[in-house]
């Protein structure tokens, strides 16, 4: 609420939010086609008048009030969902509503589109300017494109840079980095029986697995509790009675430090190397995707503020280092902060959730936000 009683934004409206939230949950939007429903974010806001553009790397931006960059406040949400990017429909079942991408990340999306709208007539009274970005590209080999290409668009930071993403239970103020591979093998093949002997792709494959496993040990035992290593698939060979002459498998590792990533990447280039060495084979391995491990910027200029406002609607929460839009903003030198609007859960599956009751709350987060960051002298 402001000083003279009226509020920043208008009252939490149930209705309003489910019918914005059935249309993005059954609008095909995966990482890096989020085009369907970007143009019906478009579409709601040309409805109210509110003016938008669109950025190269596709993301739909709306800004609010006049002023530098650098002074600027900047509220993101991600456009993008994993696997098939959509739902046909949210089932609702004891106060909750269920289906991918309701929680990662359209409930998010949902509430900053309504704040915007609410807010559009009251530009003369921001003391700061905002821009509301719905991003693409977070998920899975999105790599972070649209915050990346916002980043690289403006060089000087903004005030600060407030990711809205999954639940109230954690925040982030820290980016957990990763490299992200595609292994390819390719070899002679042949008859399992009558060229028996000649090197099998997938044989290759699993050596450089154990050779890896083995290396990684090694370097995560001094770095205990802040590594992993997950091999997502593996894929290969052309029947039971054939020497497999191609294989292929994607593996990432993750870490809060730069440096053991680094030291990890010279590690594949070495083991790739020596399986090039063998007779009649070809590895590759390339990136296909990074993300930069990066230490809090300046945490004081909103992480307290954060917390208050979690602590005033009596939600719990801890700050917790992971993988989101932030980390390309930190590793940039932007002040930064990843936070929830909901409870949720079930991420990444057809069973995510967000629970109904807890978005009046988010709604009041968002509004104390603005009623600081942008209105407040």
């Amino acid at each position: 609420m402001a000083l003279d009683g009226t509020r920043m934004i208008k009252p939490w409206s149930e209705k309003d939010f489910i019918a914005i939230l059935e249309k993005l949950v059954s609008t095909p939007g995966p990482s890096l086609n989020e085009e369907p429903r970007r143009r019906v974010l478009k579409r709601y806001f040309e409805t109210h008048g509110v003016p938008t553009e669109t950025d190269s790397a596709g993301n739909l931006l709306v800004t609010l009030g006049h002023g530098p960059w650098e002074d600027s406040v900047i509220f993101d949400a991600h456009m993008d969902v994993v696997q098939e990017g959509y739902e046909d429909c949210i089932v609702y079942r004891d106060g909750t509503a269920i289906g991918l991408g309701v929680a990662d990340n359209l409930t998010a999306v949902t509430l900053l589109a309504m704040a915007a709208v609410s807010l559009h007539p009251k530009t003369d009274r921001f003391r700061r300017p905002v821009v509301f970005l719905f991003s693409t590209g977070e998920e899975g080999h999105g790599n972070l494109k649209g915050v990346r290409q916002v980043v690289m668009d403006h060089p000087s930071p903004p005030f600060v840079f407030v990711s809205f993403d999954l639940s109230f239970e954690e925040y982030s103020v820290q980016g957990l980095g990763s490299v992200r591979y595609r292994l390819k093998v390719t070899g002679p093949g042949g008859h399992s029986w009558e060229n028996y002997g000649l090197p099998s792709t997938i044989d290759l494959t699993l050596d450089f697995f154990s050779a890896l496993k083995q290396e990684f040990r090694k370097i995560s035992k001094n770095y205990p509790g802040s590594l992993s290593f997950n091999i997502g698939s593996i894929e290969g060979g052309e029947g039971i009675n054939s020497i497999a002459r191609s294989a292929q498998a994607t593996f990432e590792f993750r870490s809060i430090f730069p440096e053991t990533l680094t030291v990890l990447d010279s590690v594949v280039s070495d083991l790739c190397l020596v399986m090039n060495g063998r007779a009649g084979i070809t590895m590759a391995c390339d990136v296909t995707g990074l993300r930069p491990a990066a230490g809090p910027v300046e945490p004081g200029q909103i992480e307290p503020f954060v917390t208050s406002i979690y602590s005033e609607i009596g939600e719990k929460t801890r700050s917790v280092i992971r993988s989101t839009n932030i980390n390309a903003t930190l590793a940039a030198g932007w002040p930064s902060i990843c936070m929830g609007l909901c409870r949720s859960g079930r991420f990444h599956t057809h069973e995510e959730y967000v629970v109904l009751d807890s978005l009046p709350k988010g709604w009041t987060v968002l509004e104390k936000l603005v009623e600081n960051l942008v209105f407040k002298p």
